[in-house]
């Protein structure tokens, strides 16, 4: 399977129950003459058509353009089961030197799955330290990030996300989690928490401050909740 459209004819052939092309694409709600196109090699789906297709026939969507092992293969199932890396926490109010280096192997690492709709390279495993998301995540929870820089998506109103905030003059950076609401060119970073000395940020996309910045840096796809803590 070399090209994206011979991938996507697999991927309906082996993971749907549509015989035909057409039949998908009305299914699915798909543009019918785009899909037909995108089957037949007319033309290559673009990263959103791709996350589309992945979602409905459980493929990564990045074998769909790119290629490699076939999902139901065993080398794509190793990938699909592979572990994520653990490499930091989430901790409201607690200010790490920006020049500090952090080594994942100070960290526990979970046997938590890679999620094959997104790359593998863009997911990553933080753990939560505090309260400020408590109505969702426990201290000790894991929360599974997927770096949006590597995998870019627009996360949705509710969305939970990971917000790094740098003091450049102090050198220093925070990461925490956040429920993300918008309104306007406004963004409100929103706490999780019963705990209310946790406030609000605001993210104001055409103006930018100089004493701080504020960045969504990763959307969180999923929450893993150790039955165990070693700490």
């Amino acid at each position: 399977m070399d090209t994206p459209a011979q991938r996507l004819k697999w991927a309906r052939e082996t993971n749907s129950s549509y015989s035909t092309a057409s039949d998908a694409a009305r299914a699915y709600g798909w543009t019918v003459p785009t899909y037909l196109g995108h089957e037949n090699g007319d033309r290559n789906p673009s990263r959103e058509a791709a996350k589309r297709y992945a979602v409905a026939y459980k493929v990564p969507w990045d074998w769909l353009l790119e290629g490699g092992p076939v999902p139901n293969s065993k080398a794509g199932k190793a990938r699909r089961i592979a572990a994520i890396p653990t490499k930091g926490e989430v901790a409201a109010g607690q200010w790490l030197d920006l020049d500090v280096a952090i080594d994942a192997n100070d960290f526990d690492q979970y046997p938590i799955a890679v999620d094959p709709r997104y790359p593998a390279e863009a997911q990553y495993g933080l753990i939560v330290r505090g309260t400020s998301i408590n109505r969702v995540a426990n201290p000790g929870d894991v929360l599974h990030c997927l770096d949006t820089g590597i995998a870019p998506i627009d996360p949705d109103d509710d969305d939970l996300v990971i917000v790094e905030r740098r003091r450049a003059q102090q050198g220093q950076r925070e990461v925490t989690a956040k429920r993300i609401r918008r309104r306007g060119s406004i963004v409100f970073l929103m706490p999780d928490s019963t705990d209310k000395k946790w406030k609000p940020l605001e993210l104001d996309t055409l103006n930018s401050s100089d004493e701080e910045e504020i960045a969504v840096i990763a959307l969180v796809l999923a929450i893993y909740k150790p039955l165990r803590n070693k700490r």
